[in-house]
């Protein structure tokens, strides 16, 4: 018996620490694990009679980035004083840092606790011993940094000569030699063009992956292991669709080193984050451009960057951001002048008149916001100076509308066909395996059956899904085309269409418009607006400000005069219809209604001439003269009848009066008697006889 070992060791526990650095030394390195084991046998040789085995940590790491409840464990056992000695393979099992080493080793001195390992007895106390044990912790903890440092050199010089070394994204496969190359499979191509195609179109993420779902169009994905080669197919999230655009390798490089895991200090021992973080492109370490073949170009993948960053509310205060719900057309890109800040939006209890704000005062200096302004005003000079800018290129929107209007219809369509194609593909597989096996075996052939019915089953839902598309297709008829013509010509008249919704005019303002300043002049009785345009080009605007105890919402001066005068001739319904004939709306926007005549002349306190029964229209002036309402616009025409009209469109307003004028009853007289008055000509002269 070695002269370290004595009776009083032997009369305590001996702990045996099995430890492997990973899951993959876990799973395969079975013979190290039972030689770790084996050492319970050989404490038993030695003479101890209670072993406890410690394995609390396999796959886990002894660098002391992470936790480790079985050395913890027996950190406890040691400093209790119940271990009379500490087995280990070797000093690399116990801990591959010095930290976790010398810890141990000065707790085992202090409690007169022996370390074993496959060369011999070491006593902490003795100072050879201590000095034998530092060494091993020592070289211990340098091959572990020097393999470590082997295995990252000769990894990254394989992936700065183009080879990929890890799982490749969905739409890619890797070769033998560990080479990029596109997946041969077409269905997968055209669903990943897919995504950027929406992408282009709809400017956002989120936009994006809501159309799939909406449409229920699913995308693939890699199955982990595969190689690339195993896909399978899901709704996305605009996360997926985010991973897709920032993914380098769908622009044909190759991109090592974009991000890090951060290292913290928690609890006194070093910490790696679980989530990584990403680099700034300049600090990766391999970017390969031109590597293979992607499906964008690299000027598109860093556009699809900046339309990302631009979409970010996190870094709301140099982005214009995505288009938000609500009505007002420009939050987002108005900048305020005085502090520089993003103004908010706001909105009244009824949601539809928005405003801005600008926080800036408020924030750094307590006092009151910099600028508060209605943004129904705003919204309309800016668009009105935007259609102005865009008006050369209407009519060539829209022919391209009449060509992409059923765009979206056939790239749907083209997916569902590849997608048939490849059920049917499947479908056949299935046929076959079924075809080659033994039909006494049932245990077989009732699965293969079962999948050869489930692949029928999708194959006929596809034909199904493929059939409804055709019914939604819809061919333009050459009146419609001309109508669309005539609305590219008259862009306003498209603009204020009740079907362009305010999701759509943000988007066309986001096109063109990259930011909006705004502030007030000495006067702060106009608005002044600079204009940033995509090209960087610059415009000056001045709105009006709104007078007080005006409102943008105020009804238009000439629907007021018509309620008035039309109230002569007209009941309230039928003012309300003439005045929706006509195309005029409330402040608020809405059709008018027979209450909204009566707010209208209460509110602006308009007289109601209806109830003197002074006037009359052309009908009843007919009725009442005794002759048809052709001969009253006659008279009307050539000035005999006196009568007004607020509009060419509007009725004719008589006074009741008037028809008592003796040219007109002389006129009227003549009709009913069948009479021809003398009337003069003004293009023939008269000669005395």
């Amino acid at each position: 018996m070695n002269d370290r070992l004595t009776k009083k060791h032997l009369e305590r526990d001996a702990y045996v620490y099995v430890r492997q650095s990973s899951g993959h030394q876990v799973r395969h390195h079975h013979q190290g694990r039972q030689r770790q084991y084996d050492l319970a046998a050989r404490a038993r040789e030695l003479g101890f009679a209670r072993v406890e085995v410690i394995d609390d940590d396999q796959g886990k790491t002894g660098s002391g980035m992470v936790e480790r409840p079985g050395f913890a464990t027996l950190l406890s056992a040691v400093c209790s004083g119940q271990v009379g000695a500490v087995f280990a393979l070797e000093a690399s099992r116990l801990a591959r840092n010095n930290r976790d080493w010398h810890h141990l080793i000065d707790l085992c001195a202090l409690t007169d606790t022996l370390i074993v390992d496959g060369e011999g007895i070491y006593d902490p106390r003795q100072v050879n011993d201590r000095l034998l044990l530092g060494l091993k912790g020592t070289m211990s903890e340098f091959e572990l940094s020097l393999l470590r440092q082997r295995a990252r050199e000769a990894f990254e010089m394989k992936v700065a000569a183009g080879h990929a070394m890890w799982e490749v994204p969905v739409g890619f496969t890797r070769d033998e030699q560990d080479r990029v190359e596109k997946i041969a499979d077409r269905q997968v191509q055209a669903a990943i063009d897919s995504v950027f195609r929406k992408v282009r179109e709809l400017g956002s993420a989120r936009q994006t992956a809501l159309w799939f779902r909406d449409n229920k169009t699913p995308l693939p994905e890699v199955v982990r292991g595969t190689r690339g080669r195993k896909i399978a197919w899901r709704l996305p999230t605009e996360t997926r669709i985010r991973q897709i655009l920032r993914n380098p390798c769908y622009a044909g490089a190759l991109a090592y080193g974009r991000t890090e895991a951060k290292v913290v200090v928690h609890g006194g021992r070093a910490r790696k984050s679980n989530t990584r973080h990403r680099k700034p492109q300049e600090a990766w370490k391999v970017l390969l451009l031109n590597n293979h073949d992607g499906y964008i170009s690299w000027q598109a993948f860093q556009e699809n960057l900046r339309m990302l960053e631009s979409n970010a509310a996190a870094r709301e205060p140099t982005a214009g951001g995505a288009a938000k719900q609500g009505s007002a057309l420009l939050g987002g890109l108005l900048r305020c002048s005085h502090c520089g800040r993003k103004l908010h939006v706001g909105y009244g209890k009824n949601k539809t008149q928005p405003r801005y704000l600008c926080h800036g005062g408020r924030e750094s200096r307590g006092s009151a916001s910099c600028q508060s302004l209605g943004g129904v005003g705003v919204d309309r000079a800016v668009s009105e100076a935007v259609l102005e800018a865009i008006r050369p290129a209407g009519i060539g929107a829209a022919i391209e509308a009449m060509r992409q209007l059923n765009g979206e219809h056939d790239e749907r369509r083209c997916l569902l066909e590849l997608s048939l194609e490849k059920a049917r593909y499947e479908v056949d597989r299935a046929r076959r395996q079924y075809d080659e096996v033994d039909p006494v075996n049932r245990l077989v052939a009732s699965e293969l059956e079962a999948r050869w019915n489930r692949a029928l089953e999708r194959a006929v839902e596809l034909e199904q899904q493929l059939d409804a598309t055709a019914t939604e297709r819809c061919e333009l008829s050459e009146q419609e085309q001309v109508r669309l013509l005539e609305l590219g010509r008259d862009l306003p008249a498209l603009w204020n269409h009740a079907a362009a919704s305010a999701e759509l005019k943000k988007r066309i303002l986001r096109t063109v418009l990259e930011e909006v300043m705004i502030g007030d002049d000495e006067s702060r009785s106009h608005h002044l607006l600079v204009l940033h345009w995509k090209g960087g080009a610059h415009t000056s605007l001045s709105v009006a400000r709104i007078a007080p105890g005006k409102k943008h919402c105020d009804t238009s001066a000439t629907a007021l005069e018509l309620i008035e005068e039309l109230s002569k001739v007209c009941s309230d319904p039928a003012i309300a219809a003439t005045l929706n004939r006509l195309g005029f709306k409330t402040g608020a926007g809405k059709t008018w209604r027979l209450h909204s005549v009566h707010n209208a002349r209460h509110i602006h306190r308009l007289t109601n001439y209806r109830k003197q029964n002074g006037w009359v229209t052309v009908e009843q002036a007919a009725e009442q003269l005794g002759v048809s309402h052709t001969v009253i616009r006659r008279l009307i025409r050539e000035g005999t009848l006196p009568a007004t009209q607020v509009l060419e469109t509007t009725p004719w307003i008589i006074a009741r009066e008037s028809l008592l004028l003796g040219d007109v009853q002389s006129a009227t007289e003549a009709v009913r008697t069948g009479r021809q008055l003398s009337r003069a000509d003004s293009q023939q002269t008269e000669f005395p006889f």
